[in-house]
């Protein structure tokens, strides 16, 4: 093939490529199911000697809402991890508290520690002081629902 000739071929198929993007495509993905909208939330703060703390959120579809401990650190520290174990539950605001539903005691780490059901509503994960703590901590959870 001549060098005319491979430009010639190269260009009709840069035409055809362009022309078939630029075309109107009603084609749209939409997700199967409402368990494929996922929504994850990250929250951290810090956790004294004997305290608890709640964090409340709000799903928008049924479906299942994982809880994880992602880290727990001494205050201030940046690179320093702790493995104490603290308690962590699942489950609705009630006045200034969160009425649990599930829950258990952990140490941080990447997989989810709790997973539930859940429906439309609000709901809240709490964290706790099981005894374990020796002073001040910073935690972050990362929770993801639909």
């Amino acid at each position: 093939m001549s060098p005319s000739t491979l430009r010639a071929v190269v260009l009709a198929v840069l035409a055809a490529v362009f022309a078939a993007s630029c075309g109107n495509n009603d084609t749209t993905t939409t997700p199967t199911t409402t368990e494929d909208i996922r929504n994850t939330e990250i929250f951290s703060a810090t956790l004294s000697v004997g305290q608890s703390q709640f964090y409340s959120f709000t799903t928008i579809s049924p479906g299942t809402t994982d809880v994880t401990l992602i880290s727990l650190r001494p205050a201030g520290s940046i690179s320093s991890t702790l493995s104490s174990v603290v308690g962590i539950g699942l489950g609705t605001p009630q006045g200034t508290d969160c009425a649990l539903s599930s829950a258990l005691n952990t140490t941080p780490g990447l997989k989810a520690q709790l997973t539930a059901t859940t429906n439309v509503s609000v709901y809240c994960v709490k964290i706790a002081d099981i005894g374990n703590l020796t002073g001040t901590v910073d935690y972050t959870v990362r929770v993801v629902h639909p």
